[in-house]
């Protein structure tokens, strides 16, 4: 109770309002982006895109909800949220009549809107990205993607993952921006080969901008509208300021904190209107909002008054996903990843007054997003470390700790500058980026490494689908367990070279025929090579794989080792009977494979096995180029270790079929760190977070006791040590299993209950079952750390 009444009285009826509101669909966004494409069919995919958004920005319903003090709405209502016809609608006509009887991520859609959004469906069809991207899939590529061997996620969306230069708006205006647009088309050459396609860019991003100001404005005459609607003095006064700022915002440079924060989100809102990517992530927001919230002369008790009022916008942002997803990445998450503390560019001390405020919104406000991180280094204060573990003793999972001592040197490792490195930040979960520089293509996807574990057990077999599968290693029974290991090591191999192959085709027809002028003006060098950030105008340019079930591939590989090679205990005929018979009559097998020694518990015989596979995987994944840069390997799961669990037959770390993979990436398997949490984390750093440049992510479940007297102290010591012994990442849920399992139970009770799932947050309720029980079965590390 002290934290749910700690916010000011207006931001408490707010957010009581937004909790009590089922978002709802909306079709206005689908409507307008179809006319513009069905009446300019003949124009080019540039100039559609910028069209359609100006539509959207000049004619969507909008809205300013009671007491609001930051205008820019995603739809009429609001947690209204739109849908993206472009790059898949289909998932959504199908799930029409059942997105209100959904577990997890219900959504309201009224009649007229099942209507409308069916027959827009008739024009699309067949035009889509998912539709145009199947036709260049060949059959094997179809077939891996849908038995998951690994899963494409920029199929039916947009792509998201990017921090833009926010700065850069604040401190120009949109109008500064339109001349240097009009600049660079000017200089624009004749005998230029590309001519065609620059001035085709710069057309398109004056369209975008100049609806951008004028969506702005639209906001600003609803605004003054109210104001003469409205008897409250105060009130009408609020929203005569809101109509000033909007006059101001985003299109001259921002004067003062009210006026940054909301250029800020108009920015932020536009980005998501143009494309259906999530993980658009506000980056360094306390460096370069500091230089407003330092000098501003407002009350310091209004400043912390519109921060909270900025989360409860943050939270409002949502995203339809289809009824798969929305169990694997359930509770409507948006990854919008916010960060605080780090380095300056010259390697000193950034945390200031606003790192510490970022942190005191976040306990204050008690809801998921925007989702809060840290940066610590050596010199890190630690006040502010201690005050970021407060917040995490609250129990929502935030913030998220990185480690400068790592990720800078994997970004130099990468290309950037060193005064670039220093300035990295986070993107969506925990994937590592360059801030207003680069075009991440975090979206590369999520590669099952168990089940390719499982192939290679079986010659290319699926024991659960009952399928053939044309590459085969092999038969292991002939094999030595470094012949086996090798087996692995080449299928591993094969389908990452498939996986790449799709997400290539996936990279170029995004940039052909999806792109994103608006979102480009904001990335460093697109307006300089007059091209957009997806197709190869950003400064900087990566994809990234991620790698799931690298915990459970290290037990399963130690397993058979251990009781084939070794000691003797089974035979390849018992493994494979207990494997293929879900351990029935066999629990006697299953017992043994589960009490063997597993990553998680500090043993280098298991832990170098997880060090070879990831050396493989980098060298692998990173001598592959991408049609606008180089590939990075990451080892996070986010929440595909569900979904991929669901594909995955029994496996020889005693883990029974359709049991959900490890969580996290780095994290161990579940009951796996029976040693306690230094045990844990000692095996998570000997998995070379300098080869994860892309990033890794732990998850660890706390007793509230950890984070409380005499132990507070001990377990910040933990983390800082873990840090110097180079860990990459950590984060922690907070709260013990029988307030996780009365939640269950009693979901009113527990209306704001918050937890991390993977590189996100979520309210607990609001998520799938099968996600609830995952989160409870982690291993709640208490005082034997």
């Amino acid at each position: 109770m002290e934290v749910v009444n700690a916010v000011h009285p207006r931001i408490a009826a707010m957010r009581k309002r937004i909790l009590e509101t089922v978002p709802e669909i909306f079709p206005d966004r689908a409507r307008l982006v179809t006319e513009v494409y069905t009446k300019n069919k003949n124009d080019t995919f540039m100039f559609r895109k910028a069209k359609a958004l100006e539509n959207v920005l000049l004619n969507m319903d909008i809205c300013i909800a009671p007491d609001e003090l930051i205008a820019g709405s995603y739809a009429g209502k609001p947690r209204g949220c739109q849908v993206f016809p472009e790059f898949d609608l289909k998932y959504v006509i199908d799930e029409l009549d059942t997105f209100d009887d959904r577990v997890a991520d219900r959504f309201f859609v009224s009649e007229k809107t099942k209507t409308e959004l069916r027959a827009i469906y008739k024009e699309w069809e067949g035009n889509s990205i998912t539709d145009v991207a199947f036709r260049f899939f060949s059959e094997e590529q179809k077939a891996y993607a849908g038995d998951l061997i690994y899963a494409l996620t920029s199929l039916r969306s947009g792509i998201g993952h990017v921090i833009v230069d926010y700065e850069m708006c604040l401190k120009k205006g949109i109008l500064g921006i339109l001349e240097e647009v009009k600049y660079h088309k000017e200089q624009l050459r004749l005998d230029d080969t590309d001519y065609v396609d620059k001035l085709d860019y710069f057309l398109a991003t004056e369209i975008v901008l100049r609806a951008a100001i004028a969506f702005a404005g639209r906001f600003a005459a609803l605004a003054e509208e109210l104001s003469t609607l409205e008897n409250n003095i105060h009130r009408r006064a609020e929203l005569q300021n809101i109509a000033k700022n909007c006059r101001r915002v985003p299109a001259y440079p921002a004067n003062d904190f009210y006026e940054a924060l909301q250029s800020f989100w108009f920015l932020h809102l536009i980005i998501h209107l143009e494309d259906n990517g999530h993980s658009i992530s506000p980056g360094r927001f306390d460096q370069y909002m500091y230089p407003y919230f330092s000098n501003n002369k407002q009350p310091k008790q209004f400043c912390e008054e519109l921060m909270q009022a900025l989360w409860l916008k943050f939270f409002e942002l949502n995203k339809v996903r289809d009824r798969v997803m929305s169990v694997a990445f359930g509770g409507y998450p948006m990854f919008q990843n916010l960060m605080a503390g780090g380095q300056d560019e010259h390697g000193r001390n950034a945390v200031n007054e606003l790192s510490h405020l970022v942190l005191e919104t976040t306990r204050k406000i008690g809801l998921p997003q925007p989702s809060i991180s840290i940066r610590w280094f050596y010199d890190c204060p630690k006040d502010f470390l201690d005050h970021a573990l407060k917040v995490v003793a609250h129990g929502y999972g935030m913030p998220a700790m990185f480690n400068d001592e790592v990720l800078i040197p994997n970004m130099l490792q990468m290309g950037y500058s060193l005064r670039e490195a220093r300035d990295y930040a986070i993107v969506g979960c925990t994937e590592t980026t360059g801030q207003g520089n680069n075009q991440p293509w975090l979206t590369g996807g999520f590669f099952n490494t168990l089940k390719v574990l499982e192939l290679t057990l079986y010659d290319g077999y699926d024991v659960l689908l009952g399928k053939q599968y044309p590459f085969r290693t092999g038969a292991v029974e002939t094999m030595s367990f470094e012949e086996l290991f090798e087996a692995y090591l080449t299928q591993l191999a094969f389908y990452v070279d498939k996986m790449i192959a799709s997400d290539n085709i996936l990279d170029t027809l995004h940039g052909k025929l999806f792109p994103a002028p608006f979102q480009s003006v904001f990335i460093h060098d697109c307006i300089e090579n007059g091209k957009t950030s997806l197709t190869g105008g950003a400064r900087y340019n990566s994809t990234t794989l991620q790698m799931v079930g690298i915990p459970n591939t290290i037990d399963s590989l130690l397993a058979i080792r251990r009781s084939i090679y070794e000691e003797k205990t089974l035979t390849w005929v018992q493994l494979k009977k207990a494997l293929e018979d879900d351990f029935e009559n066999a629990e006697d097998i299953r017992c043994m494979l589960v009490n063997m020694p597993k990553y998680g518990m500090d043993d280098d015989s298991v832990d170098t096995l997880g060090s070879r596979i990831v050396d493989f995987l980098e060298e692998k994944i990173s001598s592959y180029l991408s049609p606008r840069g180089s590939y990075q390997m990451a080892i996070y799961s986010i929440a595909s270790h569900i979904m991929f669990g669901s594909k995955t037959g029994a496996t020889a770390d005693g883990r029974r079929k359709y049991q959900a993979l490890a969580d996290g990436g780095v994290s161990c398997s579940h009951g796996s760190d029976r040693e306690g949490l230094t045990a844990l984390l000692n095996s998570v750093v000997k998995l070379d977070p300098y080869k994860a440049r892309g990033s890794t992510l732990l998850n660890v479940r706390l007793s509230p006791s950890l984070l409380e007297g005499e132990y507070f102290e001990k377990t910040s010591s933990i983390i800082r040590t873990y840090f110097l012994k180079k860990g990459q990442h950590v984060q922690f849920n907070v709260v013990d299993t029988k307030t996780l399992v009365d939640a269950q139970k009693n979901p009113e009770k527990y209306p704001m209950l918050t937890v991390r799932v993977a590189g996100f947050s979520v309210l607990f309720t609001t998520i799938d079952p099968l996600l609830q029980e995952d989160i409870i079965a982690r291993t709640e590390h208490g005082m034997e750390v």
